[in-house]
């Protein structure tokens, strides 16, 4: 059986509607924050220079990536170019498209994942798409922010997450958008598998319709206990039947 659509009132579409500008402000916010980040370090600093922020740890280290997020594909040469404009392009349009069309739907929790996500492939999208030697003077997605887990750069280079694969924040935007979304769909299995094991499980639909029938039965005995009370005549009052008999007798005898 189909599902009954949902419908929604001109509130609640206004709501929404208000939401997603609100949402896409933040989004549009996000994305200018990363692309002027990028030039911001594209103009002042030197490719490859650590640059300290933390010792040892966080460093601002200029470099370009003409693959996918994180590097992958970089040594494909002109093919993980043009895939990385792909999958750019891709993400950006279908997440564009289903924050847009789900938004009357969406919870704010939601939203912020939307918010994310599109800043994170639109930012790079840009990079991919317009980034080249002829054109800005040099070629990919500019990347700076770099992380050592290791100890540092002079300690063990070359190790497991030392350094840490340079990235920026578009990657991050898309990283925690990812890792929240996880997170939701976690969430909403675990609820959604506990209602269907509800729906399933003979001995718990059971028992919850036990307890709605004793729910029904007390609500019902209440108002029933109130009603005998209002009902039952008072013991000191007389009755008004008697005096009418009485005084019916005594007409009888006087006739």
């Amino acid at each position: 059986m189909a599902k009954k659509k949902k419908t929604y009132s001109e509130s609640e579409r206004q709501e929404a509607y208000k939401k997603l500008l609100l949402f896409g402000g933040i989004s549009l916010g996000l994305f200018i924050l990363d692309v002027v980040t990028k030039w911001v370090v594209q103009l002042t600093c030197t490719p490859g220079q650590l640059n300290p922020v933390i010792p040892n740890f966080f460093y601002i280290t200029l470099s370009y990536n003409t693959g996918a997020a994180f590097s992958l594909g970089a040594n494909w040469g002109i093919g993980g170019r043009i895939l990385g404009i792909a999958i750019s392009l891709i993400m950006s349009f279908l997440i564009i498209y289903f924050w847009i069309r789900k938004n009357i739907e969406l919870k704010n929790f939601e939203r912020v994942i939307f918010a994310l996500m599109a800043a994170g492939a639109v930012g790079n999208l840009i990079d991919r798409s317009f980034y080249f030697e002829s054109t800005t003077g040099f070629n990919g997605v500019i990347d700076f922010l770099q992380f050592y887990l290791g100890g540092g750069p002079n300690v063990n280079q070359g190790a497991f997450l030392n350094p840490f694969a340079t990235f920026n924040l578009a990657d991050a935007y898309l990283v925690v958008g990812i890792i929240m979304f996880i997170i939701l769909t976690i969430i909403e299995t675990i609820r959604d598998s506990s209602k269907s094991e509800l729906r399933t499980d003979p001995r718990l639909a059971k028992k919850k319709e036990e307890d709605e029938e004793e729910d029904e039965e007390e609500e019902e005995e209440e108002p029933k206990d109130s009603l005998e009370k209002e009902e039952a005549p008072s013991k000191e009052e007389p009755s008004k039947e008697e005096p009418r008999e009485e005084e019916k007798g005594k007409d009888e005898k006087n006739d």
